[in-house]
């Protein structure tokens, strides 16, 4: 990996201009905040790809943004575009050197103020983008040559419920459907698969068949007895379907 290059943008101590919210409740993100084991395994299996300059994409209120900056990077920019989770995230990152915080959507923001990063992350952001086709277009214009998306999203239309609808989401996805969108935008993948086969029966059980929500109670019962069950079973063997896509 090549040293972070050094573009301009906006320290949290610098607060960007507010912007009309997305809209977007964010229930879920608090919900989320308890599943640290959860969390954690996403930024491990980006690890070997993070590199100096990092850009998160919908950083929301920091789940996976504090965890990427255990990783020490020399820079982190993070976009957010809803008003109310911008504040949130901003307050939980503080005023930090390495910290760049950008309120708005990627397309006005890449270009001068974010540009030649090493890594982009985007942890289930893209299902919330109507044309995905274009944010993935994007997404590359601001890597460097030879830099890497690090994208997760949700996986399988089968899955699809009320709960993904309330939550804003387009779609789930399938792996071929996703690799093609990736190589119309530019990238060569070097790693696509389904993750988390346990999270995706439980998932169908809750969302699809009950109607149920994400609750803290759910998330903390999901973290503490699927997530340590599927880290295990992703480092031995990849499963042919799954809840989410990496």
């Amino acid at each position: 990996m090549s040293d972070a290059t050094q573009v301009p943008g906006y320290p949290l101590a610098e607060r960007a201009a507010a912007v009309p919210g997305t809209g977007y409740p964010g229930h879920d993100l608090d919900a989320m905040a308890a599943a640290g084991r959860y969390s954690r395994e996403i930024v491990r299996a980006f690890a070997p790809y993070l590199g100096g300059n990092v850009v998160e994409v919908g950083a929301g209120i920091g789940n996976i943004s504090v965890l990427l900056l255990d990783r020490r990077p020399l820079r982190l920019d993070v976009i957010e575009p809803d008003a109310r989770m911008f504040a949130r995230l901003s307050e939980r990152l503080g005023d930090r050197s390495n910290v760049f915080a950008h309120q708005g959507l990627l397309g006005a923001i890449a270009g001068e103020r974010i540009k030649d990063a090493d890594s982009l992350v985007s942890v289930n952001v893209l299902e919330h983008v109507e044309d995905d086709a274009k944010e993935l277009a994007l997404m590359h214009s601001v890597l460097r040559p030879g830099g890497h998306l690090c994208l997760w999203v949700p996986a399988l239309p089968a899955l699809y419920s009320r709960f993904d609808r309330s939550l804003g989401h387009y779609r789930r996805y399938r792996r071929v459907e996703l690799a093609n969108k990736l190589a119309d935008a530019g990238f060569e993948t070097l790693l696509l698969h389904y993750r988390d086969l346990v999270g995706m029966v439980a998932w169908f059980v809750s969302c699809r068949v009950l109607g149920q929500e994400l609750t803290r109670g759910r998330v903390l019962l999901y973290d503490r007895l699927v997530v340590p069950v599927t880290t295990v079973a992703g480092r031995l063997f990849v499963p042919r379907w799954g809840r989410t896509s990496l």
